[in-house]
């Protein structure tokens, strides 16, 4: 069997300077070439290093200016994959994130930089603003409700799609009377399958809008990016053959970004509207089984992510086709 690089992962070494590259081989163990540049296709990488076989992590130094790439190749040959950090490192905006370079079950890759999840963007600072431009992003899809857009909007123009979970009108805490944070992740759940069901035709708008000639690159985002960008990311990688284990990975990110004292407000929120306070907390976390739930409700409901997109959500599969076209490596 031949050996090939099939897992590329980027973190934060513990210091401004360094990253640290993990990688998986399929086969026997190898050495590997590792490169990087301000490309997410490789096209101007330099080689820094090669690595012999048995190890799996390397350190690189950082660039100094633009977003950095690093490629991981075989060093006997093959195809390099490519890799980046997932969070930017804006400084007010700490969810978001590039959805960039998850496998799918048929071996390939969704393009780095061409969709983003992300919180709320309204504080950004002046560095982040221009950090934001370099990306070069041509679309933002707001998904808080009215009251948020106007009291929070964003910096820049943003399409306005508002996620909904119960029918309008109903109050987001209805009867709940749990106390506990097993019943507050419940609520989660709860609130997750009631998008899937009450957002269907908001859901297949967003996917046609990103599916559109112009329509990449773009973010979209809510108040934490945790619930209501979480249950959009995790149908959209669903959609483009993602496998299951690794679109709940990405949900459980945001307990590594998102800040404690961001969720402040959130809590006090949730107390006025009456959940006890473990209730309240158990809300704000990201328990991989209630994303899990909602997953497998869309699953014994609809069938399967292609009929519920060009079914309730009323997409068109001929958009689906192209987005999984722009989205996803040849």
């Amino acid at each position: 069997m031949e050996t090939a690089v099939v897992h590329v992962e980027i973190d934060p070494a513990g210091g401004d300077d360094t990253l640290v590259v993990r990688w998986q081989l399929e086969g026997n163990p190898a050495a590997v070439d590792i490169a990087t540049g301000t490309s997410a296709d490789h096209v101007d990488h330099r080689h820094q290093t090669t690595i012999p076989p048995g190890e799996t992590s390397s350190r690189v130094r950082r660039v100094r200016n633009g977003r950095m790439f690093v490629s991981v190749a075989c060093h006997e040959g093959g195809p390099a994959v490519v890799a980046a950090e997932r969070r930017i490192p804006f400084e007010a905006v700490t969810n978001f994130r590039d959805l960039g370079g998850y496998r799918t079950g048929s071996g390939r890759r969704i393009r780095w930089g061409r969709v983003f999840r992300s919180d709320a963007l309204h504080g950004m600072t002046e560095g982040d603003v221009a950090m934001y431009d370099d990306l070069g992003l041509t679309a933002v899809y707001d998904l808080r409700g009215e009251v948020e857009v106007a009291e929070q909007p964003d910096p820049m123009p943003s399409r306005h799609l508002p996620m909904l979970s119960r029918p309008a009108g109903e109050n987001i805490a209805g009867a709940f009377d749990g106390a506990t944070g097993e019943d507050g992740e419940r609520l989660l759940a709860g609130l997750y399958i009631g998008q899937i069901d009450h957002s269907a035709t908001t859901i297949g708008e967003l996917f046609s809008a990103l599916a559109e000639p112009d329509g990449l690159p773009a973010v979209f985002h809510c108040h934490a990016g945790k619930d209501r960008t979480g249950l959009v990311a995790a149908l959209l990688l669903e959609a483009l053959g993602v496998e299951r284990d690794a679109i709940l990975d990405d949900y459980e990110l945001t307990a590594r970004y998102r800040l404690r004292a961001q969720q402040d407000q959130t809590f006090e929120r949730m107390m006025k509207l009456g959940l006890a306070p473990e209730a309240a907390a158990g809300v704000l976390t990201a328990p991989r089984w209630a994303m899990r739930s909602a997953l497998e409700h869309l699953d014994r409901e609809y069938g399967n992510i292609e009929r519920y997109l060009t079914g309730p959500a009323a997409m068109e599969l001929s958009d689906l086709k192209r987005l999984s076209a722009e989205l996803l490596t040849a």
